[in-house]
């Protein structure tokens, strides 16, 4: 689906449709409402409210097969495979605002080099700007402010591991998440959830020591000045039944280039000087995935997200599930 229809299908819906109707007007028949459990990677679209909280466990399986250079063209590198375990839990503080943090551990391996380690955690607060049930047609609007801190491993690193003892990236990440989200009522027992993410993260300078989450070698020593990044997600959600739903997560991310000042050091190839940080880069992925709604608490989501093109970027093919509780 090239741009101008999917700007003509968003139109189409927002405008209002003889057969589209807001799902806020069930509202008053909480039998009628779809059951979700929202897609793989795009945010929950609108504030847990007091007195509620959601937990979802997310099991993936991810493995980096290759890289795409500046002219966005596929090479194949040895597979890179790691297994992340984390838990997204959030908490209503008030009617308009809710609190979430997402631990995870790690495990990386490749070509018979493994290590287990936590990621790096971040802790978020959601503020509704506009309640979902505010207008008929048009979305729901939530910001999301997101501090993540460096409790990864990202430096001083040991070269025999090949870069499987990485967990984090050393820099305190601030993300501003403006997110759009509404549900529409097709027909019957069939809902069409729509979410569009906007998201701009900060990456403080980072000093760093050895090899690092940014190149260096033996002897390097100074400052990481990360890129910024933006990414956008549009996900749909599509009831098929009460149980029964698909998903999908179309995602765009950039980031811009990331500088160095200090000394690089050498690599673990002799004579080769090691090398610092890198240019900007960009990914287009997507995540469709299969949704089954044991009922309007419990739900298992399920399914794939794979990069489609890129540019100074990693090729990758990651398999996900994830069980969520809502209360």
């Amino acid at each position: 689906m090239n741009k101008v229809t999917v700007q003509k299908f968003l139109f189409f819906l927002l405008m209002g449709n003889p057969w589209l109707l807001a799902a806020d007007e069930l509202a008053s028949n909480s039998s009628t409402l779809p059951w979700f459990t929202s897609p793989l990677i795009a945010p929950i679209g609108e504030v847990i409210p007091i007195g509620h909280y959601v937990i979802q466990p997310f099991f993936e399986f991810n493995s980096i097969t290759g890289f795409y250079d500046k002219h966005w063209h596929n090479h194949s590198i040895p597979n890179f495979f790691n297994h992340t375990t984390f838990v997204e839990i959030i908490v209503g503080l008030t009617k308009w605002m809710d609190v979430q943090i997402n631990p995870a551990l790690l495990y990386n391996h490749t070509q018979n080099q493994a290590s287990w380690h936590f990621g790096d955690f971040p802790l978020t607060f959601d503020f509704q700007l506009l309640p979902v049930d505010k207008f008929k047609y048009f979305p729901g609007i939530m910001l999301g402010l997101t501090e993540s801190f460096p409790t990864g491993k990202y430096q001083k690193l040991n070269p025999s591991k090949l870069a499987t003892d990485v967990s984090g990236n050393g820099s305190f990440a601030t993300t501003a998440n403006l997110v759009f989200y509404k549900i529409y009522h097709l027909t019957g027992l069939h809902f069409l959830s729509m979410t569009a993410s906007f998201g701009y993260t900060y990456y403080a300078p980072v000093h760093v020591r050895g090899f690092n989450f940014y190149g260096g070698g033996f002897g390097c020593a100074g400052k990481v000045y990360p890129g910024s990044s933006f990414g956008a997600i549009v996900s749909f959600e599509l009831s098929l039944s009460r149980n029964w739903a698909l998903a999908l997560d179309n995602v765009y991310t950039h980031f811009n280039k990331t500088r160095f000042r200090g000394t690089p050091g050498q690599s673990a190839v002799p004579f080769v000087p090691a090398v610092v940080g890198k240019p900007s880069s960009e990914v287009l992925s997507f995540a469709p995935a299969i949704e089954y709604n044991f009922n309007e608490n419990w739900g298992i989501i399920a399914g794939a997200w794979c990069s489609a093109a890129g540019r100074n970027s990693v090729v990758f093919r990651n398999a996900l599930i994830s069980l969520i509780y809502q209360y």
